[in-house]
């Protein structure tokens, strides 16, 4: 008798017990905050960096295609990271304004002037967190016969034609050919192209199925330090920018993470997300000052000269019309 008393008190405050447990399992996990964004286009330190109430969640290419249509992502989003190449798919009336005034201040010139380019609406709603060129990526380059090796004239090298896979974006190729005076006649450029396959540029010039590709340096600074037959160049005639930004949905009632900015670029994980080819959206000046101990064969590729970076540029967003245009005239050349 004693026995089954003491059995049945036992099994229920082990009962009371594991339903707590399982109740404050599923208050905790309520109030983990999610982060989303397409894991391999930024690093580790971008996640790793931000305070434990966070949580990060992979997204796919194919729901950013969505936006439009899906407010089911945003919905369960409290803070979203992707490139400035997805912008023009966010709904603009889903997110809320980022008031980060201590972080705004201490914008760049390039940064400020990124954001002028989004218009006003994108311009208060989106918070560029980091920033990385595009280069041109070779493979085994000492075999190539490359003139113009300074420019980004060096793409109409003879070795490289039909050897380069670009960008499947004309507006960020015509704004090369622009920058080298190139201006309506773009069947020059479509000569050297093996392909224009943003995904997987990297993967056709490690495989020696293309001599080179243009691609953010962020994109491939992995494997150009592990594979010797790998050389970058960021011309010194300047570069488009690839930026990474943050957008803030609306139906979040938490606070922009200000500290999470901080953290990212404070000592601790500052050299380590620079050697991943990303930048920070301040001056470049401030970096110089500090002893970051970059190594010397990629110092100008990760902190370039202020001469090369000046020239470098943002592409503004465009309209719907203007999008039409461009790439009416890069198919009709």
């Amino acid at each position: 008798m004693n026995t089954d008393t003491f059995g049945r008190r036992e099994f229920i405050k082990y009962g009371l017990a594991s339903s707590l447990f399982l109740l404050s399992g599923c208050s905790t996990s309520q109030k983990k905050l999610a982060l989303r964004g397409v894991s391999n286009s930024f690093p580790s330190e971008f996640v790793n960096s931000l305070s434990t109430g966070w949580e990060f969640f992979p997204i796919k290419d194919i729901e950013l295609k969505e936006f439009p249509r899906n407010t089911t992502l945003l919905k369960k989003t409290d803070l979203l990271v992707l490139n400035d190449g997805w912008i023009s798919d966010l709904p603009i009336n889903s997110l809320q304004e980022i008031k980060a005034e201590n972080i705004r201040k201490n914008f760049s010139k390039h940064t400020c002037s990124f954001l002028d380019g989004l218009g006003e609406d994108y311009k208060k709603k989106l918070l560029p967190i980091a920033v990385s060129p595009w280069v041109i990526l070779f493979r085994n380059e000492g075999s190539l016969s490359l003139k113009n090796k300074n420019s980004w004239e060096v793409i109409f090298s003879s070795s490289l034609t039909n050897q380069i896979v670009f960008p499947n974006s004309p507006y960020l190729l015509i704004s090369i050919a622009q920058n080298i005076d190139l201006v309506n006649d773009f069947s020059k450029i479509k000569n050297q192209a093996k392909s224009f396959d943003d995904r997987n540029a990297l993967n056709w010039v490690v495989s020696g199925r293309a001599n080179a590709a243009v691609l953010p340096l962020s994109h491939c600074v992995d494997s150009l330090i592990e594979d010797p037959r790998l050389s970058v160049l960021l011309p010194e005639d300047g570069s488009p920018l690839n930026w990474t930004v943050l957008a803030f949905p609306s139906h979040s009632s938490e606070s922009f993470p200000t500290d999470w900015f901080d953290s990212l670029w404070g000592n601790t994980y500052l050299k380590r997300v620079i050697s991943k080819g990303f930048l920070p959206p301040t001056n470049l000046s401030d970096l110089r000052r500090k002893n970051l101990n970059i190594p010397q064969n990629y110092q100008t590729i990760f902190l370039p000269e202020e001469s090369v970076w000046n020239k470098c540029w943002s592409l503004p967003a465009l309209s719907f019309e203007r999008k039409k245009e461009l790439a009416l005239n890069w198919n009709n050349s």
